[in-house]
């Protein structure tokens, strides 16, 4: 989200190869009133040298108008204006079709080869990610266990493979076509 004098906004961006994807959520929010209609524009940056990617980088990215009335939402996630956090609420809104998309628009959450699924969570506190894999346990009977992300105070929730089945049927109705590679290695 963004936030500025006049409200807040969402910005929903994705590389070039899930254009589908962000296409149709783009269509979605405009049919709503909360965009531009006009198509999403395609964009390019340099990859980071830090992390040894160096090529030309293809993404596409559209933003909701800016609406006072989303302040209460960017207030919550971003409390002091910094570091995103995860609201105390947040299993009121943790539905089936926020679970899809939270599975279709992370960039390194993915499912693993005959084994479960992976949610990035790398940018929240463990007490956060805690309380995360307490509402897929208390919500949707979601198994899940917490993993070290291999960088210091950063960690990943990891559905098993016994869980992983009841998690597609849970999100599998509101799964873009576009996007099905991230549920379909089981």
């Amino acid at each position: 989200m963004e936030k500025s004098v006049n409200g807040s906004r969402f910005v929903f961006y994705q590389a070039k190869v899930n254009e589908e994807y962000l296409l149709c959520l783009h269509n979605i929010i405009s049919k709503l009133g909360y965009a531009k209609k006009e198509k999403p524009k395609l964009y390019s940056r340099k990859g980071s040298t830090l992390v040894g990617i160096d090529e030309i980088r293809y993404y596409i990215r559209f933003r909701t108008f800016t609406y006072s009335s989303f302040d209460w939402i960017y207030d919550s996630f971003y409390p002091k204006g910094t570091r995103k956090v995860v609201p105390n609420f947040i299993d009121l809104y943790l539905s089936p079709l926020a679970l899809a998309i939270w599975m279709a628009t992370q960039d390194d959450g993915t499912s693993f080869k005959n084994k479960g699924f992976k949610f990035s969570t790398n940018s929240f506190t463990l007490k956060e990610i805690q309380y995360l894999a307490l509402i897929l346990k208390n919500k949707y009977n979601l198994d899940s266990s917490i993993h070290k992300s291999g960088l210091i105070n950063q960690y990943n929730i990891y559905i098993p493979k016994s869980s992983f089945k009841d998690l597609i049927k849970i999100v599998h109705p509101h799964f873009h076509p576009s996007m099905y590679y991230k549920i379909k290695n089981i």
